[in-house]
């Protein structure tokens, strides 16, 4: 190391004190080495890789891959130093066609069956080998499905006192997605939309993002096209009413000798302040069915089997009813 040193600061003390002349002399000596270099390294044969472009040919159109096909394949070439310079300066990267005849049928493509077709969009070296191993594939049709769109109504949570008035609207009503016949086959006919509609009272109107992401995430495989749904309904204030409705009797032959203990029984409902004086003690129909008869504590079923269509959130004062033998 000190040895190495001492060339060193001895070069440049000298270097430093040469004049002009001597310093052109040096730089052209080591020019014309190096350029002796260079053509006699030009001039040798080498094995070098290089990436060949590839593009697969089929119906893209009906067709689609299930996984993902290489852009280019590894060739080892062999040429002088001459040679492997102009295929890397000339070749305007064409790529290698290769046609898939039959896509559903096939399941595996070997790169080493191209080297003929390599040869001739790589012209001026010899192609020495393939290095791209055996490429594993599947394919499948392309089919497209309209799956229908809907909102559930347990994500709409309305302030105490109000109810929905009016059907829930959705533009679109329907979302097409397209991909993969095996995945487009599995689809559903409807798919739920998830909005934030909380403490709402008044008429809603939004435009919520179509995200289907956690079950049907959107990739080359599967598409949809529409993005964005409007979602419209109307909301009206409501009062709570009850009323006392009679009970009547449903398959009384099972216990003929048997007779109700109470002949009303207590309902709750809510109703707009607009539709409260159309409310008839007739447009309800509660149910005791003698067929569900408990002798243990001697009660019978009860249950609400008609109600306007105006009232909702109807409940009944109870489930059960008592019953003797007069």
């Amino acid at each position: 190391m000190n040895a190495l040193i001492g060339f060193l600061r001895h070069f440049f003390i000298s270097a430093v004190h040469k004049e002009k002349r001597e310093w052109e002399i040096i730089l052209y000596c080591l020019g014309t080495a190096f350029l002796f270099w260079f053509l006699n390294a030009m001039g040798k044969v080498y094995q070098y890789p290089i990436k060949v472009p590839v593009e697969f040919q089929y119906s893209k159109n009906n067709i689609l891959p299930l996984s993902s096909l290489p852009n280019s394949i590894d060739v080892l070439v062999i040429g002088s130093g001459w040679e492997l310079a102009r295929t890397k300066i000339n070749w305007d990267r064409k790529p290698l066609l290769i046609p898939i005849k039959h896509p559903l049928e096939t399941s595996w493509l070997t790169p080493m069956s191209w080297s003929r077709k390599v040869k001739e969009v790589i012209p001026g070296v010899q192609v020495e080998a393939v290095l791209s191993d055996t490429i594993f594939c599947r394919f499948d049709k392309i089919e497209s499905k309209k799956v229908g769109l809907y909102v559930d109504l347990k994500d709409i949570h309305l302030q105490p006192g109000f109810q929905i008035s009016s059907p829930v609207m959705l533009n679109p009503r329907f979302v097409e997605f397209k991909g993969a016949a095996a995945l487009v086959k599995n689809l559903p006919t409807m798919l739920p939309i998830k909005i934030d509609a909380r403490n709402i009272k008044q008429s809603f109107e939004q435009n919520i993002k179509l995200d289907f992401s956690e079950e049907y995430p959107e990739n080359q495989l599967l598409t949809y096209e529409s993005k964005i749904v409007n979602i419209q309904f109307s909301v009206r204030p409501t009062l709570e009413e009850e009323m006392d409705i009679p009970i009547s009797i449903a398959n009384g032959h099972a216990q003929p000798r048997l007779v109700l203990k109470e002949r009303k029984v207590l309902v709750t409902f809510l109703v707009s302040e607009k539709d409260k004086p159309m409310i008839k003690v007739e447009d309800f129909e509660v149910v005791a069915d003698m067929e569900t008869f408990n002798s243990t504590d001697s009660t019978v079923s009860v249950s609400l089997t008609r109600k306007p269509n105006f009232v909702s959130d109807v409940q009944l004062g109870t489930e059960k009813t008592k019953v003797y033998a007069p």
